[in-house]
């Protein structure tokens, strides 16, 4: 909590005026837009379609939700095919592609805070600690599923399988993104928010005052944090388009 030194010439009277605290949840949509978020959600279990999946030895991440549509074919490049024709359509791009990848960002945490009221220069000064920070994902990865593979051969089923796989890794490689890699940036930059000064006739609404000033912080960050994992993302897929392919794939926008 920040500590506030005055000269001792001034002979500064400060005065306890009380402390409290609260919880905030907010929730983001992929733009950055605040979208309704009055509780903290479950994390769920990864959810596997009860009539399709992944290939066999393809691993799945727990903290995502996994979506799956039908794809058909007696050869592998029918299957692909069948892939890039029957794949979920992208907003953005208005094409249909083999995988999806939707997102969403959202959070919660208890702050603190203390008022004083400093007599010598009228005002009212807020110390405040945001802490048990809860960050949850909403993360849902769409991907083809083989309805019968009776009639691949195992070259083709191998074919197949490193065709999901390489799916996944570049689905996962965004989760990554998200979930991993600004943990510390969000949780930084929250750590920012520590004092609010009022002016006297505001003390009585001190609560309201900071828990306004706390949430339009954080919301803030969040916006600001989204435009930051977009940059990511995108660099990440010109990257990942640079990389050769084999077999070679669309990817996805973001």
């Amino acid at each position: 909590m920040k500590k506030y030194a005055f000269p001792v010439l001034f002979c500064l009277i400060l005065t306890a005026a009380g402390s409290a605290e609260g919880e905030v949840v907010q929730r983001f949509d992929a733009s950055g837009n605040l979208t309704s978020a009055r509780t903290i959600p479950r994390m769920l279990p990864a959810r596997k379609s009860h009539t399709y999946s992944v290939p066999e030895g393809l691993q799945l991440r727990s903290d995502a939700a996994y979506e799956f549509y039908p794809v058909f074919g007696k050869t592998f490049a029918e299957i692909v095919k069948s892939a890039e024709e029957n794949g979920p359509v992208n907003k953005k791009t208005r094409k249909r592609y083999p995988s999806a990848f939707d997102w969403s960002l959202g959070w919660s945490y208890q702050y603190l805070y203390s008022t004083e009221y400093d007599e010598e220069n009228d005002k009212v000064h807020c110390d405040i600690a945001i802490q048990d920070v809860i960050l949850f994902n909403d993360i849902t990865i769409t991907l083809p599923a083989l309805t019968d593979d009776s009639a691949l051969n195992p070259i083709e089923k191998d074919l197949w399988k490193n065709y999901v796989a390489r799916l996944l890794e570049a689905e996962h490689g965004r989760a990554k993104i998200i979930k991993d890699d600004m943990k510390e940036i969000i949780l930084q930059r929250m750590g920012e928010i520590t004092y609010l000064m009022l002016e006297p006739e505001q003390a009585d609404t001190a609560e309201k005052a900071v828990e306004r000033y706390v949430r339009e912080e954080t919301a803030r960050i969040g916006k600001e944090v989204i435009q930051q994992i977009l940059q990511k993302l995108e660099q990440y897929r010109a990257k990942d388009d640079a990389r050769p392919h084999t077999p070679p794939l669309q990817q996805p926008g973001l």
